[in-house]
C-alpha cells in the first residue's frame, strides 16, 4: 500500500537518545539516531506496527536536502545538508550529525542535561510491505522512503521505550511548518481513511 504522504516518526530509546560532542578546537555536534533498523514499533493508529528496513534511506541520501530543526520547528533550523547537518547509513541505523549554530546553545544544553531525549524524524515511504500473518495488527514494512527532516524531540513516540504512539490526526494534520497544502490535507485524509477500511476488511 504505497501512498505520497508524508509521514512524522518518533523515538526515544537510551541507546537512540542523541548526545552533545565536544572536542577542543571542533564545533559542538549533536549526534544521534532517527532510525534504528528492523526495530518494531508499537501499533500505530491501534492499527498496525512498523519497521523500517536496513538501506530504506540509501537512495534518498544520494544528493540529500534534508534539514534539522529543533522540535520540528522551521523557524528553528539547526542545520542542512551539505554542510551542517551529515545524515549516513550504519549497521544500527539512520545516524544524523547536527553542527548547531551559536544561537542554539541554550538547546544544547538542554540535552546534555538529559531534558530532551528523543529523535524524530519526516518521511514518505516509496516502497514497502505488508506482513496480514497477525490479521488483527499488520506489520508494514518500509523498505525505501525519502528523508525530509530529523529533529531532536522532548516527546517523542515511536518505538519499543517510547511514551505512545501520536494519534492518526497529530501524525498526519499537526505540523503546519512541513509545507502543508491543500493537497497534502487531502492525501492525509485518504490515508487515514484507507487504514481504516484496511482494518474493517481484516476484522470481516
Amino acid at each position: 500500500m504505497g501512498n505520497k504522504t508524508k509521514e512524522q516518526r518518533e523515538l526515544i530509546i537510551p541507546e537512540s537518545r542523541p548526545e552533545v560532542r565536544k572536542v577542543d578546537g571542533e564545533p559542538t555536534k549533536i549526534i544521534g539516531y532517527a532510525v534504528r533498523w528492523d526495530q518494531l514499533s508499537h501499533p500505530i493508529f491501534g492499527m498496525f506496527q512498523e519497521r523500517f528496513k536496513r538501506g530504506a534511506f540509501a537512495a534518498s541520501l544520494i544528493n540529500p536536502d534534508v534539514y534539522a530543526s529543533w522540535q520540528h520547528d522551521a523557524r528553528e533550523i539547526l542545520g542542512r545538508t551539505p554542510g551542517t547537518l551529515l545524515v549516513t547509513e550504519d549497521d544500527i541505523g539512520l545516524r544524523y550529525e547536527i553542527t548547531p549554530p551559536s544561537w542554539a546553545e541554550k538547546y544544547v544544553e538542554t540535552i546534555e542535561r538529559g531534558d530532551v531525549r528523543g529523535s524524530s524524524f519526516i518521511f514518505r515511504p516509496t516502497k514497502e510491505e505488508w506482513d496480514e500473518t497477525n490479521p488483527d495488527m499488520p506489520i508494514r514494512s518500509v523498505i525505501e522512503a525519502e528523508l525530509f527532516e530529523v529533529s531532536p524531540v522532548t516527546t517523542p513516540a515511536y518505538p519499543q521505550s517510547s511514551v505512545g504512539i501520536r494519534s492518526a490526526e497529530e501524525t498526519f494534520q499537526a505540523r503546519p511548518t512541513i509545507e502543508t497544502t491543500k493537497d497534502d490535507e487531502e492525501e492525509q485524509r485518504a490515508i487515514a481513511n484507507d487504514l481504516e477500511m484496511r482494518l474493517r476488511k481484516l476484522n470481516l
